[in-house]
């Protein structure tokens, strides 16, 4: 059988939270890039791949880079097999490296076919075991370790049905996971207070709402602080990746970003040049930005009912280096009073998802809502929430509703001018 497998080149994927598309596309195209391909949950570019390293440390949208690696098309589960065998993996990683496998089926571009194969865990062995037997063929019998926890290598098996309704193959793309943790742990945050917002999202809501950083920002119910601190970022202009970096080039840490090991990165001289100038590019960034924080006034205010979201607020506040440029406080959202006339308020209520709480809100948001009214005249209110029917309990107009998911819930974001 004639194997034709196309090697891809400066070819990725950024994924990110549903709706947030655009403003990663935006993102991207900041960047040098060729062309872009806008889907749900994620952008397709081509670029140079000096452009994708550069994402990695720029993005605040993106949750994960991929780089596509190789392309081909098949028939049966087991064609996975004969092709994956022929690919010289090592040019990827090395025998010494673990491995996993990830599967996603989708349909075919026109949204009339879904794939015909039934078993992720099959296709997935199949590749399995067409990249050990390529590692055994040129090492004569030894093979890489699958690791389904922290491997070193996390590859994508991506299967889409042919557009042709009579054709019976689909196109498989294999994609190399560029980063390993998602990029929207920035790092300082406690794990154990739990957040229902990922930084990536609450930094899109920031976005979304049109804040510039000069005006006033409250988030009257901030619980762990993850809206402020990514509308501090935003407002200085300084990379989320700024703790990364601190880890990468003061703790001389070679393995933050799982591509920093994999040698379709290491052995390209040009592409490591490259990486070591975007560090200290970003590097440069932040300590910019944190110099115009401390040289402007404080205009960012945090405040929450509970002790413990204010105590989760602090720790995070000050992993993040940016506790002195909030002021933060231990208020209820229904009676706070702003310390400006104008600005921006963006809040995340709860939603239910603490047992014993859902009976509550409606009251919470309805006394919100009359705050609003009665407070807050002259600023833009943004309230993003997953229970909707909550959001008719504010009695104000609304001028916008945003379509977001968070996770897999189906969210809003709600905009009301206050004036």
């Amino acid at each position: 059988m004639a194997k034709k497998i196309d090697k891809l080149k400066d070819m990725f994927f950024a994924s990110c939270p549903t709706g947030l598309e655009e403003l990663l596309a935006a993102e991207i195209k900041q960047l040098q890039y060729q062309k872009i391909e806008i889907t749900k949950g994620g952008v397709h570019f081509e670029s140079p791949a000096q452009s994708a390293l550069e994402l990695v440390l720029s993005s605040r949208i993106a949750s994960r880079i991929y780089k596509k690696a190789y392309q081909f098309e098949i028939k049966i589960e087991k064609d996975l097999y004969f092709f994956a065998k022929e690919i010289k993996w090592k040019a990827l990683f090395n025998l010494s490296q673990t491995f996993k496998i990830s599967v996603v089926q989708s349909k075919s571009k026109d949204g009339k076919k879904r794939s015909k194969f039934k078993s992720t865990m099959f296709l997935a062995q199949n590749l399995k075991d067409g990249i050990v037997d390529r590692f055994r063929f040129d090492t004569k019998g030894e093979r890489p370790s699958v690791d389904k926890e922290q491997a070193d290598m996390s590859l994508l098996l991506h299967i889409e049905p042919n557009i042709n309704p009579h054709s019976v193959k689909e196109t498989v793309t294999i994609l190399i996971d560029m980063t390993g943790a998602p990029l929207s742990q920035r790092g300082y945050r406690d794990t154990n207070f739990s957040a229902p917002l990922k930084e990536n999202l609450a930094a899109g809501l920031v976005l979304l709402s049109g804040y510039t950083g000069k005006e006033t920002l409250v988030d009257p119910m901030c619980g762990s602080a993850t809206i402020i601190i990514e509308s501090l970022l935003i407002k200085a202009d300084i990379p989320p990746s700024y703790l990364a970096l601190d880890a990468i080039i003061e703790h001389n840490e070679t393995s933050y970003w799982d591509f920093m090991q994999h040698n379709w990165f290491i052995k390209d001289k040009y592409l490591t040049e490259s990486w070591e100038k975007l560090k200290k590019l970003y590097l440069k960034k932040a300590q910019d930005g944190f110099k115009f924080l401390e040289n402007n006034p404080i205009m960012t205010f945090a405040s929450d009912s509970e002790k413990y979201a204010i105590n989760a607020s602090k720790f995070n506040l000050k992993a993040a280096d940016l506790i002195e440029f909030v002021k933060i406080e231990q208020k209820d959202a229904t009676n706070l009073i702003p310390a400006s006339d104008t600005g921006i308020v963006i809040t995340n209520p709860p939603y239910g998802e603490r047992i014993g709480e859902e009976e509550k809100l409606p009251e919470l948001y309805h006394d919100f809502g009359e705050n609003l009214k009665k407070n807050f005249k002259g600023f833009y209110a943004y309230i993003f929430t997953g229970n909707l029917p909550l959001i008719k309990k504010i009695s104000l107009r609304t001028s916008k509703k945003i379509i977001l998911y968070n996770g897999n819930i189906e969210s809003r974001l709600v905009e009301y001018k206050l004036f």
